[in-house]
C-alpha cells in the first residue's frame, strides 16, 4: 500500500509525459505496433503502450494513469501472496516475509509509482508463477504463454524473464509434452502484434550488445543494491547527502541504512559459512529463485546489453525471497527487522520526496510541484485537482 501514498508526487519527465501523450493517441489512431524509442536506442513495441491506452480510455488524467499502475502493482503483490499460500510450511512463512520485504522495500515501491511500460512487469510475473502452480489447468497454461509473449512486448526485460522461466520449466521438466503445447498455443497468437516491431528491431542496425557489459556483472552487483532499497541514487544522485540529513539533520536514514546493511552483510557471511540448502531445484524457493532470478540474470548477462535497474524490477520479488533468507540466518527475528527497517526508509524517501521542490537526478521536479508551477506562471489554466 506504500505504492499509493501521495501519488501526486510522482515522476512526471519525458517518458511519462510521452507515455500519457501515446496512450491517448491510440484511442484517436488505433493500437500503435510500436512503442516509443527506448534510452538504448531500440524501439520499444506497441503493446508497451496498451496497458496505458486502457486506463486512459478509463480517466484521462496522468494522475490517475498512474494510480491505475500502482494498483495493479498491488494486484501483482496480492496474486503472489495467493502462490504463497499454496506451499506448505516452513516454505510457505519464508516465501510470505520475502513478498513482506519487497512489498516495503523502496526501490519496488518507487517503480510503481511511475508511468512506465516496465512498471507492470510485476504483474506479468505473478502470472508465470501462478500459471506455474496450476499448470496442470489448460486455461492456465494457454493465460501463461499469452503473458509470456506479452512479457517481451512490455519491456526488453521480460525477454529474459519469460526465457529464464521457460528454461526452467524445460530443465527441470516441469510440464508434459500437452502442458507445453498448451503453453504455445496462447504464445504464439500473442506473440503475433510483436512481429512488426522485431523486424524494426533487425533492420535498425547498431546492436546495444558489447562484451564490456558481460564482464561488468551489472545484474548480479543490481540485486545487492536494489533488493534490499539502497539504490536511491538511481532516482535521486544529487539528494543523497541531503536524505541522509533528513529530517532536520538527525540522520535517521543513514543510521537504517546502516542497519539494513548490517543485516545483510551478517546473513551472507552466515550463509557462506553454513551452506544454501534452499538453491538446490528440489527445493521450491529454490526453483523459484533459479526461474526468476538467476536463469534471467545469466541470459540478460550473457546477452551483453547495459543493464539498468529498471531492468531488475522482474527479479525483485524473488530476490526479496532470498534476501530475507539470507537475513534469517542472521538471528531469530532478522527477517521482521529488516522489514521493519526497510519500511522506515522508504517512508522517509516518500516523505523526502513530498516535501522537496526537485529532486537533483532522474527523479526530476514531482508532478505535484510542476502542475502548481504551470499554475503560477498561466493564471488562466487552473491546476489539475490533487489529493493530499
Amino acid at each position: 500500500m506504500l505504492r499509493c501514498i501521495w501519488p501526486a508526487d510522482m515522476e512526471w519527465k519525458f517518458d511519462e509525459q510521452e507515455m500519457f501523450r501515446l496512450a491517448g493517441d491510440a484511442w484517436k489512431n488505433g493500437l500503435p505496433l510500436m512503442g516509443m524509442p527506448s534510452g538504448a536506442g531500440l524501439p520499444n513495441a506497441g503493446f508497451s503502450i496498451w496497458p496505458f491506452a486502457l486506463l486512459h480510455g478509463i480517466y484521462p488524467t496522468p494522475l490517475f494513469m498512474a494510480m491505475g499502475v500502482q494498483w495493479l502493482n498491488v494486484l501483482a503483490l496480492a496474486l503472489m501472496v495467493y502462490c504463497a499460500m499454496r506451499y506448505e510450511e516452513p516454505v510457505k512463512t519464508k516465501i510470505l516475509w520475502g513478498l513482506a520485504a519487497y512489498a516495503v522495500s523502496l526501490m519496488p515501491v518507487l517503480f510503481a509509482r511511475k508511468i512506465w511500460a516496465q512498471d507492470l512487469m510485476p504483474v506479468f510475473m505473478a502470472v508465470m508463477w501462478w500459471g506455474f502452480l496450476h499448470r496442470h489447468q489448460w486455461f492456465a497454461l494457454v493465460l501463461t504463454g499469452v503473458f509470456c509473449a506479452f512479457a517481451g512486448q512490455l519491456h526488453l526485460s521480460g525477454f529474459f524473464y519469460a526465457g529464464g522461466f521457460l528454461l526452467a520449466m524445460l530443465l527441470f521438466k516441469k510440464f508434459t509434452r500437452k502442458q507445453w503445447l498448451w503453453l504455445f498455443a496462447g504464445a504464439i497468437p500473442a506473440a503475433l502484434p510483436g512481429i512488426p516491431w522485431i523486424l524494426a528491431v533487425f533492420n535498425g542496425g547498431g546492436g546495444i550488445s558489447h562484451l564490456s557489459n558481460i564482464v561488468k556483472l551489472e545484474y548480479w552487483l543490481r540485486l545487492l543494491t536494489d533488493t534490499p532499497g539502497f539504490n536511491m541514487y538511481y532516482f535521486a544522485a544529487g539528494e543523497w547527502k541531503t536524505f541522509m540529513l533528513f529530517p532536520a539533520g538527525t540522520y535517521l536514514p543513514l543510521i537504517v541504512a546502516c542497519g539494513i546493511a548490517a543485516l545483510v552483510l551478517i546473513g551472507i557471511y552466515k550463509t557462506i559459512k553454513t551452506g544454501f540448502s534452499e538453491i538446490k531445484p528440489s527445493h521450491p524457493i529454490g526453483f523459484l529463485l533459479l526461474a526468476f532470478v538467476v536463469f534471467p540474470g545469466i541470459l540478460i548477462t550473457l546477452s551483453g546489453i547495459p543493464v539498468r535497474s529498471h531492468y531488475m524490477i522482474g527479479a525483485l520479488p524473488f530476490a526479496s525471497v532470498l534476501l530475507s533468507l539470507i537475513v534469517s540466518r542472521t538471528f531469530k527475528y532478522g527477517t521482521q527487522l529488516i522489514v521493519i527497517l526497510q519500511l522506515i526508509y522508504t517512508l522517509l524517501f516518500l516523505y523526502f520526496i513530498h516535501q522537496a521542490d526537485i529532486l537533483r537526478g532522474d527523479y526530476g521536479t514531482p508532478y505535484r510541484k510542476q502542475i502548481t508551477q504551470t499554475s503560477e506562471n498561466h493564471p488562466s489554466n487552473p491546476p489539475l485537482p490533487v489529493p493530499d
